[in-house]
């Protein structure tokens, strides 16, 4: 017993067992704490996705309600498609492939505007079955064409058009 003022009397220290489920808690709080971080990445590009294709929903609408808006399409000799919908007034087209498969291993379609006396201007890379938006069109352009090119794109195309559409039957170059 101990009396009030005195020294209580010295302990013998016990030594404590850590309980086996503390390491265990401890690994499970970290391993939740990664899974935690790797949603907030995975939500974060999810994020950026969506603003993207919001983005690009938006450019094909703008096209699409141009009051010049019009549509054309192109075959090559396998039946494979082009198509456009183009506004001379906004400068843009919408455009799209069809029949066309992934391309070889290493490379990548490419849009390319053809006019008069000028070389060649991308107007970028097909990913897939997405359609491209083509913007700051020139209105005396004569031609979309596509070619296959390395991974990445080029400046300028290093293979003939596999197909190729007369921007005339969009309004362009009249």
């Amino acid at each position: 017993p101990h009396v009030w003022g005195a020294a209580p009397p010295p302990r013998l220290r016990d030594r404590r067992r850590t309980p086996l489920f503390v390491p265990f808690a401890t690994a499970t709080a970290a391993a939740a704490l990664v899974v935690a971080a790797l949603f907030a990445v995975q939500a974060d590009r999810t994020r950026d996705q969506l603003a993207a294709e919001r983005d690009r929903s938006r450019e094909i609408a703008h096209v699409l309600a141009a009051p010049d808006a019009r549509a054309g399409s192109g075959r090559d000799a396998r039946g494979r498609t082009i198509g456009v919908i183009a506004s001379a007034s906004a400068r843009s087209a919408v455009v799209t492939l069809g029949g066309y498969g992934d391309p070889p291993n290493g490379r990548v379609r490419q849009l390319w505007l053809m006019g008069p006396d000028a070389r060649p201007r991308s107007l970028g890379l097909f990913e897939g079955d997405t359609p491209l938006i083509a913007s700051g069109l020139d209105t005396a352009a004569t031609s979309l064409a596509v070619t296959v090119e390395p991974d990445g794109g080029s400046p300028q195309p290093t293979s003939r058009p596999i197909v190729q559409l007369a921007l005339k039957t969009v309004g362009f170059g009249e």
